[in-house]
């Protein structure tokens, strides 16, 4: 494994907080002189969606719906990221950001295992609540701990604090 991390791979939940995350994970890919590709797995919903309201809704509908689903959310994250730039510009806004990817999977970290092979990431960024007990994890399991157990490069997990601030603003 090189020592050199050309390429990252950031992982969002877009929950509460999760822009501040990314606030980090530009900065860092900027100091690494990295290129910073930024993911979000939505829940697939296609088929349940097929067997709800597939006698009410046209096929083509539902395929709309679920395009135009995929879209607000990478508009959103185009958002946070123009956000960014706007209190740092003294960064420059296209050293960073190579891609920003919204997928359909409810396996959420193997895709971004996929992602970051696909994308040949030397490392994987994510952000991590804290306030996840042992039980919720050895019950329902966590995407974050997932790709940390079966990742080949290295995860670097951004925790999340009250208020949404990460360790990096603290």
């Amino acid at each position: 494994m090189s020592n050199d991390v050309q390429s990252v791979l950031y992982a969002s939940d877009l929950s509460h907080g999760s822009e501040h995350v990314l606030a980090f994970a530009i900065s860092m890919a900027n100091r690494l002189g990295a290129k910073l590709h930024v993911l979000k797995v939505i829940p697939d919903e296609r088929e349940k969606s097929l067997v709800e309201v597939d006698s009410y809704v046209p096929q083509a509908t539902l395929d709309e719906y679920h395009d135009d689903r995929a879209q607000r959310v990478k508009e959103h994250i185009e958002a946070q990221v123009a956000a960014f730039y706007a209190v740092h510009p003294e960064m420059d806004a296209t050293q960073a950001i190579s891609e920003i990817t919204v997928r359909e999977n409810d396996d959420v970290a193997e895709l971004i295992l996929d992602e970051a092979k696909a994308g040949h990431a030397e490392l994987i960024l994510m952000g991590a609540r804290r306030d996840v007990g042992l039980v919720d994890l050895l019950l329902f399991g966590s995407a974050v701990l997932d790709v940390a157990r079966k990742s080949p490069v290295p995860v670097l997990l951004v925790p999340l604090h009250e208020g949404g601030k990460t360790g990096a603003d603290s």
